[in-house]
């Protein structure tokens, strides 16, 4: 069924900062757990001397090249923690002619892999095997979402058909499951042939395959690794249960994807059991879209008539900048452990309780207690209006801490906060999930928090962040002085609304405005507000006027990043009545526009390029030009050295910059930012990821001589965006990723200058590069 839309030598005075789950690990520290490889007999698989039988989910954005480490590893953790020991991957990528510019794939050409994104890979195996928790891994798509069939079958320039009977392409994919099947782990030193974690192999994800192409790649499969299962993959609701696939010695499970009306679902399961009773292991290898009653009654049938698994689509998890990816689209709910009120609408917590209450059952044991999570991570924060922190496994919501010394005294401010907000996945700042409307303007605030779960456990306490302090943020709401709107609106209370009411308006052309009327002119963050609906409108139009110049944003889903500020962009105000921020209905339809409020908050400097234009930049070397990519980015796509500065001379400061590589063609590959530059950029300190070596370094430059002063592991993989940010105070310099301290350093050499981005031998792109002060 087509649902992915239903829906990458230092000195002594340097210090590493951990980064657990990031870095490149010594094969003889990884852990395994499994003692057998999962066999079969007639339709049961067993597991040594036992019966294996299972709940599991589908986790369609685990296996993607752009994912990041510590978000597998929330995955797979929230997974193995919550009794779920089973996950089907999607399959392997492969390049498309329509992918844009640097989109990351496993398959780039027939015989060409990228080493990036099975890296990925390895990360999730060694996980799986760490949290005990077994993979069904398929080869290839029969649909477009990631490169699939067709793609192999035009590497050819042949038709999508031709997949099935060319002997070339079916050459090209033979080559291919070679190299999976033969690939070494980087990180445990292990084959994957090898590899006990793997429950089975799948030859693709609803296959129109042909008996002739099954019978053949099953046999090769299986000469190539005689270790694991192998699933048939065929699309079972278009083709039926084959003949051929249940009589195959190769193939080891049917794996049918059940979506049904919830009257048929009973007699559809009954009939798929009967007819591979006795021959090969049955796995519901999808089924969603159901209510939780529903949900029950399938896995109850599951469990009495003998089947051996059954998969949900689909699990969710933690975004690296906050929040969660997607969690629904429509009227399908993808699920978010351990569960969440705003999610019930489509059964969210009662379909997790299910499914764990089955998966214990199925070893004969009593669903324990949620685990007390581990201690969230709080990110730097410019603003005590936009506090966020990476979320962890197992929590249901957090409480926030104040205080005005790093040591205390302690204050509570925030209770019971959830982070279950929809973040997209190319979103390139830290997404804010508190605001300290109580903290005074002028102090300087230092925060905590901790993780609570289901039963009322905390973790232990973050890191502290801070000094954090409050300005005098201009606050413009619905309704207001600044506030005026044309067309049709109407009034709402929707929880979440700033204020407690909002605006909403179905109706093109309809346009809601902010006028700050500043009196200090400057660079502002610009946010916006708005709350949380299901169908609130996805092509929101927000439009900036400042300084003379008008900056269209792209166009915002409002679902995405709702009850909280969303930043849209820094830019520079002149002051005066003239200036604003407007909100323009698009089109017609019963998604409503929400107007709400707008925050403007004093920055030091910023750009996000949203003018189209690269002024506020002097490059020395490079190519450098604004162009598309989801949003306006600036991009460098020469060859060698490539810098550009920008800003006035800073002393302390941090410089925030989000950066994503198009590709990695040689040594050294990076990207990165600079500070404390001098004017001929001669002189400065360096930041950056090293996507070749994969790590994070930090250099400083005098007279045109490097020294590294600092270095952590980080698995680097072009495609995906990153969050840069240095923190310069005094000697003290500190280097941050996606939000985590990585580096910290004492150096004297330089305390002024400019800042800048650089580039070698590397086509990337920058986004929201902020300076504030430190």
């Amino acid at each position: 069924m087509d649902k992915w839309f239903k829906l990458i030598t230092i000195p002594l005075t340097a210090m590493l900062i951990g980064s657990i789950g990031l870095g490149v690990v010594n094969p003889s520290t990884a852990e395994a757990s499994f003692t057998n490889y999962i066999t079969r007999s007639g339709d049961t698989l067993i597991d040594g001397a036992s019966t294996f039988r299972f709940v599991g989910t589908n986790v369609p954005l685990l296996m993607r090249s752009w994912t990041d480490s510590d978000e597998v590893m929330d995955a797979i953790r929230s997974a193995g923690e919550s009794g779920i020991d089973v996950l089907r991957l999607y399959p392997f990528e492969v390049k498309m002619a329509s992918d844009p510019e640097g989109t990351p794939r496993h398959v780039t050409a027939p015989g060409v892999y990228n080493e990036s994104a099975f890296k990925i890979f390895d990360k999730i195996i060694q996980l799986a095997n760490q949290y005990n928790v077994r993979l069904i891994v398929p080869f290839v798509d029969s649909y477009n979402y990631i490169g699939g069939v067709a793609d192999w079958a035009a590497f050819r320039g042949k038709s999508s058909s031709s997949f099935y009977s060319d002997a070339t392409v079916k050459q090209d994919f033979k080559n291919f499951i070679s190299y999976v099947l033969n690939r070494t782990n980087t990180l445990t030193g292990v084959q994957y042939k090898n590899d006990k974690a793997i429950l089975a192999w799948q030859l693709g994800n609803e296959l129109y395959s042909t008996d002739s192409w099954v019978t053949e790649m099953a046999a090769y499969v299986k000469s190539v690794d005689a270790n694991h299962l192998l699933a048939d993959g065929g699309y079972v609701l278009a083709q039926g249960i084959k003949a051929n696939a249940l009589n195959d010695s190769n193939i080891d499970i049917i794996d049918p994807h059940l979506y049904l009306a919830p009257s048929e679902t009973l007699t559809k399961l009954t009939e798929w059991r009967n007819t591979t009773a006795g021959k090969k292991a049955l796995i519901i290898g999808e089924f969603g879209n159901y209510s939780a009653s529903d949900v029950n009654q399938i896995l109850s049938t599951t469990q009495t008539n003998g089947t051996t698994g059954a998969m949900f689509w689909a699990t969710m998890f933690h975004h690296k900048m906050g929040g969660w990816y997607f969690p629904s689209a429509g009227t399908w709910s993808y699920l978010r452990y351990p569960g969440f009120t705003s999610g019930d609408w489509a059964g969210e917590s009662d379909i997790i309780n299910y499914m764990r209450s089955y998966s214990y059952g199925y070893k004969g044991l009593s669903v324990p207690a949620w685990p007390v999570a581990t201690a969230p991570v709080l990110f730097p924060s410019d603003s005590v209006h936009t506090l966020s922190w990476r979320g962890v496994t197992d929590a249901a919501s957090y409480d926030v801490e104040r205080a005005t010394s790093p040591t205390g005294t302690w204050t509570t401010v925030g209770s019971g906060v959830k982070d279950d907000v929809t973040t997209p996945r190319q979103h390139t700042f830290a997404v804010p999930l508190f605001d300290d409307t109580s903290a005074a303007a002028g102090t300087a605030y230092y925060y905590r928090i901790r993780a609570k779960n289901t039963t009322g456990s905390y973790s232990p306490y973050s890191n502290v962040a801070g000094p954090v302090k409050s300005s005098s943020a201009i606050i413009l709401d619905n309704g207001g002085t600044g506030y005026t709107e044309t067309g049709t609106w109407g009034a709402s209370s929707l929880a979440g609304s700033y204020g407690g009411s909002s605006r909403y308006s179905s109706t093109a052309g309809s346009t809601a405005t902010w006028t700050p009327n500043i009196t200090a002119p400057g660079y502002y963050n610009v946010y916006v507000r708005y709350p949380y609906h299901l169908y609130s409108a996805t092509n929101a139009q927000y439009t900036i006027f400042h300084n003379g110049v008008t900056d269209t944003i792209e166009l915002i889903d409002q679902t995405n990043i709702a009850n909280g500020w969303r930043l849209l962009e820094t830019v520079y105000f002149a002051g005066g009545g003239s200036e604003y921020v407007r909100l323009t209905g698009t089109g017609n339809g019963t998604n409503n526009y929400r107007a709400d409020a707008v925050m403007f908050e004093p920055q030091t400097f910023g750009d996000g390029f949203q003018n189209n234009s690269a002024s506020n930049w002097t490059a020395s070397s490079g190519s450098w030009s604004v162009i598309d990519d989801v949003s306006k980015v600036l991009k460098q796509t020469g060859t060698g050295v490539a810098e550009t500065k920008g800003g006035v001379v800073y002393t302390d400061h941090a410089m925030t910059a989000a950066i994503k590589a198009y590709d990695k063609p040689g040594a050294n590959s990076s990207s990165g930012i600079l500070a404390r530059a001098s004017s001929d950029l001669t002189s400065y300190y360096l930041y950056r990821i090293n996507y070749d070596l994969n790590k994070l370094q930090l250099y400083k430059k005098v007279s045109g001589v490097f020294t590294q002063i600092g270095e952590a592991d980080f698995l680097a993989n072009p495609g995906s965006w990153n969050l840069l940010r240095l923190e310069l105070k005094g000697t003290s310099i500190k280097g941050y990723l996606n939000g985590v301290q990585k580096i910290s350093a004492t150096d004297s050499g330089l305390s002024s200058g400019y800042v800048g981005l650089r580039t070698y031998d590397q086509t990337a792109v920058y986004d929201n590069i902020l300076i504030s002060p430190n």
